[in-house]
């Protein structure tokens, strides 16, 4: 939970790499006081699809798209809204599924540190599934201080949701594809320092 100020703009959630937009559509549905964006890679096939989710699930009013590629100039979140410089950025980022491809870590990293809002509040949550590999998600995880931010928390969730335990790279050893399957993993990253 992000605490406002009385009179302040919304709270401001983004989900990057949104797909079908199920996690922007649920925010926007549950919340309606928040000001959702979902984002994804400028495909037009793929934009079409995910503003027509969001069309039909009525939220088009709270839940807006912007076709957007990571490591690019976050200003087409800032056009179009009533935000001034003061008020770019998002309370809550998230993403699900982004961190299986090594190579995009970097641009993931930059996009975060360019369009999470600099307070002590802001928070990204990740989820991971473990197709993409331990060894990759430890990667991504040893890089994160480079952009500003730390790792506030790591943990594995039971896909079914009844267990959780602690991050554990050496369980790379020995676990097998349906035991992968079984678990996904849950990141929450901040500020290393508010400016």
């Amino acid at each position: 939970r992000v605490a406002r100020e009385k009179n302040a703009l919304p709270l401001r959630v983004l989900e990057l790499g949104a797909g079908a937009g199920l996690p922007s559509i649920v925010i926007a549905k549950m919340y309606p006081d928040v000001a959702v964006t979902a984002s994804d890679y400028p495909d037009k096939e793929l934009i079409a699809a995910l503003e027509g989710n969001i069309g039909s699930n009525v939220v088009a009013g709270r839940c807006r798209v912007v076709p957007y590629a990571w490591g690019n100039d976050p200003s087409v979140f800032w056009s179009n809204s009533d935000a001034s410089p003061k008020e770019e950025g998002f309370d809550v980022v998230i993403a699900a599924d982004t961190l299986w491809n090594r190579d995009m870590h970097e641009l993931f990293l930059k996009t975060l540190g360019q369009v999470l809002r600099r307070t002590e509040d802001a928070r990204v949550h990740l989820i991971a599934g473990l197709h993409t590999g331990r060894y990759t998600l430890q990667a991504f995880m040893k890089m994160v201080d480079e952009y500003g931010v730390v790792l506030e928390y790591v943990m594995e969730r039971e896909v079914n949701g009844t267990q959780s335990r602690p991050w554990d790279v050496g369980r790379a050893e020995g676990e097998d594809e349906i035991e992968r399957r079984c678990w996904v993993v849950d990141i929450k990253l901040k500020w290393k320092n508010v400016f």
